[in-house]
């Protein structure tokens, strides 16, 4: 009989200790990427208010283009971001070619944004008054809104519950994916 348990013993624990590698590797895709992405953000906001500082002191005809500037800051930034995608050390996982792929789609989805962004502050007016600098730069910043929103990947969108959860127990992946509720 002891025989018999042992056996069973060490089933099971062979058993968890396979779905804890798993787990431990969700964890790490999950830190690594929710990291980087952090990271990214934190380097577009810099941009972003570095845009848009001392914008009061600004001739009125040099204000729209210092947000232009931080728009083409932006941009560069999400180009460096998308050649470095695939580069990512993520574990070898069934979910990863489909994560680099929700990655590079984001990039295209947040560089068409900031180009129609772009396009649609070039189409206005070439000066911004004392009386519009608020709405100008509130506009800017919604527009960088829509570039994160765009661009976080959907986590919610693979079917593995403990990938998923991985995503939702990593700290750094709040506000740098799309949010959801593993269900």
């Amino acid at each position: 009989m002891i025989g018999g348990r042992t056996t069973a013993l060490t089933v099971v624990a062979l058993a968890l200790m396979a779905g804890c590698a798993g787990n431990s590797q969700d964890a790490e895709t999950a830190a690594t990427l929710c990291t980087e992405l952090r990271e990214l953000d934190n380097r577009i906001v810099d941009h972003v208010n570095a845009s848009v500082e001392g914008i009061n002191e600004e001739a009125v005809d040099g204000r729209l283009q210092l947000i232009l500037d931080g728009a083409d800051n932006v941009a560069a930034e999400l180009v460096d971001w998308d050649r470095r995608i695939d580069a990512l050390e993520l574990p070898d996982l069934d979910e990863t070619v489909e994560l680099r792929r929700q990655l590079h789609a984001g990039v295209d989805a947040a560089l068409a944004e900031l180009d129609d962004q772009r396009q649609a502050f070039e189409s206005g007016p070439s000066s911004v008054p004392d009386d519009e600098i608020q709405g100008v730069v509130g506009t800017w910043f919604n527009a960088i809104e829509k570039v994160f929103s765009v661009s976080e990947p959907q986590i919610f969108r693979f079917e593995r519950t403990e990938f998923k959860q991985a995503f939702l127990d990593e700290p750094d992946c709040r506000n740098v994916i799309q949010q959801f509720v593993n269900d």
